[in-house]
């Protein structure tokens, strides 16, 4: 008797999660700024977000050095294999002075996960440890710029001048075509 309410559970469920993620990317009481699409070849947008230490920063404060700049959400099954990729090739990305921020999307999306400092030393203890990896927080207008589709797990290279490199996601299964635009970037 209890298998007939599963369905209609599971429905309302998804309802509710396409409601939040609905609701955060059309900026509801956020003062909503217009969405851009971010492209290759485009300066970066430099919107605030708030670091693991509780400093602000933005995109311009790493001016003269390359960034891969990942949001994420810490209860993403995905974005926990992409800091286990990332954390055994983090001497790659210190070599070539690439600064990784990842930053856990706004509001996580709507669900509950672990903070972010505690999900990358989960997930990434090495690249954590050595400062390869510095987390953040997402504001919502650097989220609707950079996520507007409210993707789990998707980064974008930068280069020193603020220039958008290279764009993708899930970098446990992109890691070698980022580190080919990483090289063609140097």
């Amino acid at each position: 008797m209890r298998r007939k309410y599963i369905v209609p559970a599971v429905l309302i469920l998804v309802v509710i999660a396409l409601t939040i993620l609905y609701s955060v990317f059309q900026g509801n009481g956020h003062g909503s700024q217009a969405i851009q699409n971010i492209t290759i070849g485009m300066k970066a947008p430099s919107y605030p977000f708030l670091l693991e230490n509780g400093s602000e920063a933005n995109v311009s404060s790493y001016r003269g050095h390359e960034v891969l700049l990942w949001f994420v959400a810490t209860w993403c099954p995905t974005c926990a294999q992409g800091n286990s990729a990332l954390n055994g090739n983090y001497s790659f990305f210190r070599k070539r002075g690439v600064k990784i921020v990842e930053l856990e999307l706004y509001k996580d999306l709507g669900y509950a996960g672990p903070p972010i400092g505690e999900f990358v030393g989960s997930y990434a203890p090495d690249a954590y440890a050595n400062g390869t990896i510095t987390p953040g927080v997402a504001g919502y207008n650097i989220t609707a710029a950079y996520d507007p589709e409210g993707y789990l797990d998707i980064y974008y290279l930068i280069s020193a001048n603020g220039t958008v490199l290279y764009i993708n996601g899930s970098p446990s299964v992109t890691l070698p075509q980022l580190k080919n635009a990483i090289n063609a970037s140097i």
